[in-house]
């Protein structure tokens, strides 16, 4: 149920959620600009040439903004070289520094550049340390006294050369404070976010952009969407940058983040947005573009009708109540429908040709060329029409339906036959929010059939469908509100990269895991090994071990507690070194780069987790 305030400004119709205007150098965040694109270098900070190179590369295409890795003072004040050299060459982008741990080097950063990033979980209290302690009241006010000793003079010069700050929380990388009172959850990185607004309001500093980013989808959508209806509840309204941490390379990266960032998108949330791959920073630009675009492209649609809500928890994890009908529905695992199969067989198999049915198999097959004798694992796919006039067949029935379609005949037939899989699909502009409403109505109604989200897409770039299908789909599925996926496309993307896409949105999603996870961040200058080769190494040897989740971690600076999720952790020690972890836990210290990888695989055998690959 909606216990805090609505995190956005509409549930039904596509509208920017209202925020405040911060000026960063000559770029504007909120307010009525646009949704500004951002990536992030991955060169040493003190190469001052490289790193001002990759600037002006990731401007190229297309980005707003960029931001750096400034570990230290040298760092600092080596940003001004870096941008020197790209002004003197036409650049007049702002530059954010990215600063951990370190208030002096925010400091330094606040004079030279347009923005600093400051986490909230270490840029007072050092190195995060994991340990859980019994905070009584009045250590926990000391602590943030000291928060805030530390901030107003970092503030100060902030004021006086105007410079931005994004306060930037990470899923695992909370203060040992904040950890003691809420855990490593969404609560504890909302609070961790509203301490630090609270301080920078009585210190009068409102030049603020926010982020609560987290590789895992659903606890970044959620704890976005908790950290909006929090600030409303303060009068607040603060511009939100958008992200999927560590979100990975390839399909993966894509995929994951369309579906988080997509998500918060359709709802108006986000005023800035970075998509984090795990490949040359220059690449990220393109499918941030992609993603705003076919989101923002829904301005002006034609309004839906806005339907009662009564069992809507946006802030957590519930799914939706249904029966089971077949494998589908209630506690079942969510289902793929599909045209065809690759490496990974589809449930259920959707065809137009009888002949292709055999007995091996689960076939889905319109109703105009369904029969019962076709036997009993072929069901029949219906238009509205057809169920209404067939509505008493004895078998189970597959229903496409969109809101518009939902009329009191239907009604009627649906409450009358119990052994109905919904396919929901749209031909509205804004797809996943008309879809929504549609499954708030039948809930209201007290219809529980089993959803499948059924969407048709005309794309001839593989990288299009992805974005645009993820996006869609995790919307929906984030919150529980589907229980399987068919995806249809009418362009050149060859049927079988169909299933994969997906299987890849189900896992994405977090509700169905059919193969590993890897949780591997974009790399930055912290990195001292080649993250992207690693990356590939590391997935061509574990890529089948189902279900098992792998960080690939550039540095140790956040690596351990942004890898919260993962079984094992694979993260960069020093210069050719490597630690290896089991879940949170240091298994193996500072091991040679050239050993870590079949160290990795050692240990992952060691505790039972490996399976041979077939074949």
């Amino acid at each position: 149920m909606l216990e805090e305030p609505l995190y956005c400004e509409d549930l039904f119709n596509y509208r920017r959620n209202t925020t405040l205007e911060v000026r960063v150098g000559n770029t504007t965040i909120g307010g009525n600009a646009s949704i500004r694109i951002q990536s992030m270098t991955t060169t040493n900070t003190m190469d001052t040439e490289a790193t001002a190179e990759q600037v002006m590369s990731i401007l190229d295409e297309g980005a707003d903004i960029v931001r750096i890795t400034t570990q230290g003072r040298r760092e600092a004040y080596n940003l001004e070289n870096i941008k020197q050299i790209i002004g003197d060459k036409g650049y007049k982008a702002p530059i954010v520094a990215d600063i951990h741990f370190n208030p002096n080097a925010a400091e330094i950063a606040a004079e030279k550049v347009e923005k600093v990033r400051i986490n909230p979980g270490n840029f007072a209290g050092g190195a995060k340390k994991f340990n859980l302690i019994d905070y009584t009241d009045e250590e926990y006010a000391k602590e943030l006294a000291g928060a805030k000793s530390k901030l107003k003079p970092f503030l100060s010069i902030c004021k006086e050369n105007n410079t931005a700050i994004r306060i930037g929380t990470n899923h695992g990388s909370l203060s040992d404070r904040i950890m003691s009172r809420f855990g490593d959850t969404p609560q504890g990185m909302v609070e961790s976010c509203l301490e630090y607004l609270r301080m920078c309001r009585e210190l009068d500093f409102n030049d603020i952009v926010l982020s609560i980013k987290a590789s895992n989808t659903r606890i970044m959508v959620h704890t976005v969407r908790l950290l909006v209806a929090s600030m409303k509840k303060e009068n607040m309204n603060y511009p939100l940058h958008l992200g999927v941490t560590e979100a990975g390379s390839e399909d993966e990266g894509r995929i994951k983040s369309a579906v988080g960032s997509g998500a918060l998108l359709a709802d108006g949330l986000g005023d800035t947005i970075r998509v984090s791959l795990t490949e040359d920073p220059e690449k990220e630009v393109p499918v941030a573009k992609k993603l705003v675009d076919y989101i923002t492209n829904r301005v002006g649609h034609e309004i839906i009708p806005s339907v009662k809500v009564s069992s809507y928890t946006p802030f957590e994890y519930n799914k939706r109540k249904t029966h089971s009908v077949l494998n589908i529905g209630d506690e079942n695992i969510a289902i793929v429908i599909g045209e065809k199969d690759n490496e990974q067989k589809v449930d259920y198999l959707l065809i137009d040709n009888i002949n292709e049915i055999d007995q091996s198999r689960s076939f889905i097959i319109p109703f105009s060329k369904w029969t019962e004798d076709l036997g009993n694992q072929v069901y029949p796919m219906m238009a509205v029409s057809e169920f209404i006039d067939n509505s008493n067949l004895n078998v189970p029935l597959f229903v496409r339906l969109s809101l518009p379609e939902l009329n009191d005949s239907v009604i009627e037939k649906l409450k009358q036959n119990k052994n109905v899989v919904i396919m929901v699909y749209s031909n509205h502009k804004n797809i996943p929010v008309e879809q929504r409403a549609l499954i708030f109505k039948l809930d209201t109604l007290g219809l529980t059939h089993p959803i499948i989200i059924s969407n048709d897409y005309s794309e001839n770039e593989l990288e299009d469908l992805q974005i645009k299908s993820a996006a869609d789909c995790g919307l929906l599925l984030i919150d529980g509100f589907a229980d399987g996926l068919l995806i249809r496309n009418k362009g050149a993307v060859e049927q079988m990269e169909l299933t994969n896409i997906a299987f890849g949105i189900l896992q994405a999603s977090r509700v169905r895991f059919t193969k590993t996870e890897f949780i591997s961040c974009p790399g930055c200058g912290r990195t001292l090994f080649s993250l992207q080769d690693t990356t590939k190494m590391i997935k061509s040897k574990t890529s089948h071990l189902k279900g098992l989740k792998i960080g690939v971690m550039g540095c140790i600076v956040n690596g351990v507690g942004e890898m919260a999720d993962a079984d094992y952790g694979y993260i960069g020690s020093g210069p050719g070194t490597v630690s290896l972890f089991k879940n949170r836990e240091l298994v193996k210290r500072n091991l040679p780069g050239e050993k870590a990888v079949d160290e990795l695989i050692k240990l992952i055998k060691e505790n039972g987790d490996w399976v041979d690959p077939k074949g």
